[in-house]
């Protein structure tokens, strides 16, 4: 299981489509850098903030299941 962010060689390689978006960009998401975040399209920085929204809901509904919050 990879834990790294990816290199700037890795983050270029992703593949895209021709509009230059990430074609499964959550499968990328985990592993891409603020500066390589800077780098994305608008698409992929919108679809990028609203898997971060998700995390944060499940990671809020843990704590809840798991009495930490």
């Amino acid at each position: 299981m990879r834990t790294a962010n990816y290199t700037i060689k890795e983050f270029r390689a992703i593949p895209r489509n021709t509009d230059g978006d990430i074609i499964d960009t959550w499968k990328h998401f985990p592993y891409i850098t603020d500066a390589q975040r800077e780098q994305l399209t608008e698409d992929d920085d919108a679809r990028y903030e609203d898997y971060l929204e998700e995390m944060r809901c499940l990671h809020h509904e843990a704590m809840i299941e798991f009495g930490l919050a």
